[in-house]
Formats: structure tokens, sequence, C-alpha cells
């Protein structure tokens, strides 16, 4: 494939340097603490009392919802290549298939034309004696 090719006339292409507005230009860049969102707040109840039985079930509770997630997820895309793996195979089998019915087919009329070719000259000669 050729360069030219390879780019599309429609996609622009940044080729020159955009200078910032003069506003801008003054001010040094955000700190990256500056731009984020502060955490918020989730109001859980206080769990420091919880035994280990209640622990086990909700790291089960939670394990099992992921687990869940997952495999939707998974799903469709193992669905998908075993289809795709599926028909590839299965085209591959009907084309010998084919390819092993016409042989025997052609295999069958030569044998069948070949007999009633040997029939019908052994009935002519027959006849004429």
């Amino acid at each position: 494939m050729s360069n030219s090719t390879l780019f599309d006339a429609g996609i622009p292409v940044l080729t020159e340097i955009i200078q910032a507005p003069v506003d801008a230009a003054d001010k040094p860049p955000p700190d990256e603490a500056e731009t984020q969102e502060p955490p918020k707040v989730v109001d859980v109840p206080a769990i420091d009392g919880w035994l280990t039985e209640e622990w086990n079930r909700l790291e089960r509770k939670i394990g099992g919802r992921i687990l869940d997630q997952v495999m939707a997820r998974l799903e469709s895309g193992i669905e998908d290549r075993v289809r795709d793996a599926l028909a590839d195979v299965l085209q591959a089998a009907v084309e010998n298939l084919a390819a092993d019915i016409k042989q025997n087919l052609q295999h069958s009329l030569q044998e069948v034309i070949s007999q009633a070719v040997r029939d019908e000259v052994f009935r002519m000669q027959t006849a004429k004696k």
C-alpha cells in the first residue's frame, strides 16, 4: 500500500502551530490536582464490628456480581468466535463433501455408461448371429 493511500484527503492534518489566546498564554497551565474533581463522599454505615462470616458473605456476593458481569461480556464474544470458527469448518466440510459427491457421481456415471455400452454392443453382436 502506498503512502498516498494511507491518508484520506477528507481527514484534516495539523500542519501549522496554533497560537494560544493572549489571556490564556499569561496563565500557567493548571496543576493536575486543580483540574480533577474531589472524590465524592459515600455514606456507608460503619462496618467495624463485622464478623469474618459477614465479610466472607460480602466477598461472595460481590464476586458473584462481578462474575455475572464478566460472563455476560464474554458470552457474546465467545459466541461470535465459535460461530465464525464453525462457519469456516462447515464451509470447508461442504466444499469437501461437494467435491466427493461430484467425484463419486462422475465415477458412477462412467461405470453405468460403460456397462450400458458393453450391453448394447453385446446385443448387437448377438442379433447378427
